[in-house]
């Protein structure tokens, strides 16, 4: 089966590895974000680690406008793992084994955009990866398969970020094969349970002492800690960036 692998992070690039370790298919090609792109990455991944694979590699502003380049690789299937744009109809027909993507939530709870930043903030403890067919939805596609895991008390995103590719990795192992079998479960998701996620915004990330409770702090820097940007205090016109941090009981 000739596949395309379409992704622009460090996630997708484990998945990859580990699908190339899995199962029998033909990589035509890997679809990535040219540098520059409007389209933020947080944890991307050099072109160059792209490369080593040993396929052509297209580096894209905008997947939309790419029909033409799709339609030239004629893959049978199309694997999408660490991309932030939603794709029309046009891209989602061409494939006949269909689109498959990843979302780092337990669909349908967590729609949308930043699902390990708002998980944390809304101290959601039960979470996991889940594997679908990609429809011109915002994440509504039917469900392959998911894979739970726990969000500690104390996590920070990076944490939460290595237990996502963890359980991709389980995911990828079962279920890729079943994918290019034509045997892979198939499951509509429950509109009636669907939570979806709002975007944060960017100034969101200053840490407002005189409003904001120990506890928020907190909460609010392990969130945004890396591969984000961080939660940050001013001073003096300058950004004092938190990384890490921990609770610690008062004496």
């Amino acid at each position: 089966m000739k596949a395309v692998w379409l992704s622009a992070n460090k996630l997708g690039l484990a998945l990859l590895k580990e699908a190339i370790k899995t199962a029998s298919f033909e990589l035509t090609a890997i679809i990535t974000l040219r540098e520059g792109a409007k389209t933020v990455t947080y944890d991307g991944v050099p072109t160059k680690q792209w490369r080593a694979f040993g396929v052509q590699v297209f580096e894209i502003e905008e997947l939309n406008r790419e029909v033409y380049l799709i339609k030239k690789l004629a893959p049978e299937l199309i694997i999408m793992c660490g991309w932030r744009q939603i794709l029309n109809d046009e891209i989602l027909r061409l494939p006949e084994k269909g689109v498959i993507g990843f979302h780092p939530t337990l669909l349908p709870f967590g729609r949308g955009p930043a699902p390990i930043i708002n998980s944390i903030l809304k101290g959601v403890r039960e979470s996991g990866l889940t594997m679908f067919y990609v429809d011109a939805g915002l994440d509504d596609g039917d469900i392959i398969a998911r894979e739970e895991f726990e969000i500690g008390e104390d996590d920070h995103a990076g944490d939460v970020y290595n237990k996502v590719i963890k359980a991709g990795k389980k995911i990828v192992n079962r279920y890729l094969p079943l994918i290019i079998a034509g045997k892979a479960p198939r499951t509509a998701q429950d509109a009636t349970k669907a939570v979806i996620f709002e975007k944060p915004k960017l100034e969101n990330n200053r840490i407002e002492l005189e409003k904001e409770s120990i506890d928020e702090i907190y909460t609010k820097i392990k969130a945004l800690s890396r591969p984000y940007k961080g939660a940050y205090i001013e001073r003096n016109g300058k950004k004092l960036i938190f990384w890490k941090a921990e609770l610690r009981e008062g004496e």
